[in-house]
């Protein structure tokens, strides 16, 4: 019992660990970056409006844990684990590597060249998609999918031409792009028109956040993710137009931004989440145990109209065919005997065709003698078999028809296979009644082969026990057969 309120936390663990992976490799490319800044010959190089690069690298990484962790379903959501993935790690991956690129070790070219063009996957990303898909992954409207098309192109064209312009890097002017190729102006011109599609997208994201705000329901959470966004996003740009001689304030003003704004989006897309999930798994819950409660009373209401049926057969259409078949027999002397005979002789057959119906329907000695009496006199009839058959059966209190019927087939069926099929010498039940119905059939006889499939009355004591919304076992150790089942205790 004391385990269970650790079970939810262990989950979370076990969901959330893997994944932290992601948040890990950030950390340790910007611990790499700034070691860079503090030994390196030439730093320090994270300075200014690049020192968001740190807190939002990892930021964005924790985010995106976050929400693989919680293994979404949603496009929307998946769509930005994808983005925040991206854009996290490609950002942790530019700052040590434009460190790495101008210092005096191994790969300085590849470095160089890495840092040329994978910062383009990092903040870009964020302002040509992510401003437009924040804070659930969709556009507001399908008018707003030629803006994701701009972001697109802006961030492929910064993409293509950091890493294929031929000639020297931007970066290390004293190093030539070592897998460039075609015409250099041709480049230059793709990556000069990949700033302003890339702004102009930007700029119809944000129109695209002031109409999620005029929308969002004023009572609502979104007003106010969208303002921490916007907060968080303008601190970033006064930060990249401050002048160069403004070091402490751009730096500031980039860590605060790097820092508010994964932490923004982070209660945005992951705690929003979580709790839409949580109303979801809480709503299944409800559905499930009202269609619980619904099965069982059905099975109920099916077991009290068997009764009555089967009442009604035996005690008004049984009597009036056994009168019927006294009737023709009295007449045989004045008549075709032989006709006479035949005729009584189909309403005995038909008496005893109701008699086997009404059997069917539901056992009469539960009516005649209750549930105790009955099943144990139900049991005693199995010991002319040869086994001993034990019954240890306590009283179920105010428990419905359905439960009693169910308890008290699942006990003969199984007591029944121990009697005929399994060469047992000793068959224990026992019943009782506590938070629900317990009952247990142990034989000591040869067991169940591995190999063996279910046969129709263990199918049929499992659909019992599951259609009262409880459930059965049956084990075998091959030298006895342990049948086991739990039911609900619901009232009549």
């Amino acid at each position: 019992m004391t385990s269970q309120p650790d079970a939810p936390r262990a989950a979370t663990v076990a969901t959330w660990w893997p994944w932290l992976a992601l948040p890990a490799v950030a950390a340790s490319l910007v611990t790499l970056a700034l070691s860079f800044d503090l030994t390196g010959e030439r730093g320090p190089y994270v300075t200014g409006e690049s020192w968001f690069l740190v807190p939002a690298s990892i930021g964005f990484t924790i985010v995106a844990a976050g929400i693989w962790s919680t293994r979404p379903h949603p496009r929307g959501i998946v769509r930005l684990g994808a983005l925040y993935t991206v854009a996290g790690l490609a950002s942790a991956v530019a700052l040590p590597a434009y460190g790495w690129s101008h210092e005096h070790l191994a790969g300085t070219t590849g470095m160089a060249w890495l840092s040329n063009w994978v910062w383009a996957l990092g903040p870009p990303l964020l302002m040509g998609l992510g401003i437009l898909l924040y804070p659930d992954g969709n556009l507001p409207g399908r008018r707003w999918r030629p803006a994701a098309v701009l972001g697109v192109v802006g961030i492929t064209g910064l993409v293509l031409s950091g890493a294929f312009t031929p000639g020297p890097l931007d970066n290390l002017p004293s190093v030539d792009n070592p897998v460039g190729f075609g015409p250099k102006g041709l480049w230059h011109g793709i990556a000069g028109a990949s700033f302003p599609v890339l702004m102009l997208a930007t700029v119809i994201g944000v129109a695209s956040l002031v109409t999620r705000f005029v929308r969002a329901p004023r009572d609502g959470d979104v007003r106010g993710q969208i303002g921490g966004f916007v907060l968080a996003a303008v601190l970033l740009v006064i930060a990249a137009v401050l002048p160069s001689g403004a070091g402490t304030s751009a730096t500031l003003l980039a860590v605060t931004a790097g820092t508010a704004l994964p932490a923004t989006v982070g209660y945005a897309v992951l705690h929003q989440r979580l709790i839409d999930q949580r109303d979801e798994v809480v709503g299944l819950r409800r559905r499930v145990s009202s269609l619980s409660v619904s099965r069982r009373e059905l099975v109920s209401e099916r077991e009290d109209e068997r009764a009555i049926l089967r009442r009604e057969l035996h005690d008004g259409l049984g009597p009036s065919l056994a009168a019927i078949g006294l009737g023709l027999r009295q007449l045989e002397n004045a008549h075709d005997r032989a006709a006479v005979h035949a005729l009584a002789d189909e309403v005995q057959r038909a008496v005893g065709e109701v008699r086997r119906i009404s059997a069917g329907l539901g056992p009469a000695v539960l009516d005649e003698l209750g549930f105790d009496t009955a099943l144990r006199e139900s049991l005693a009839t199995l010991d002319r078999f040869g086994p001993v058959v034990r019954a240890d059966i306590g009283p179920l209190a105010q428990v419905s028809r359905a439960t009693e019927v169910a308890v008290l087939r699942i006990v003969m069926e199984a007591a029944t296979n121990a009697v005929r099929h399994a060469d047992a010498t000793t068959v224990d039940v026992c019943v009782r009644q506590e938070d629900g119905i317990s009952l247990r059939v142990v034989d000591d006889g040869r067991g169940v082969a591995d190999d063996a499939r279910p046969g129709v009355g263990s199918t049929a004591m499992r659909a019992r026990a599951e259609e009262l919304g409880g459930r059965l076992s049956v084990t075998s150790n091959g030298h006895g057969t342990t049948v086991e089942a739990w039911l609900p205790a619901e009232s009549r």
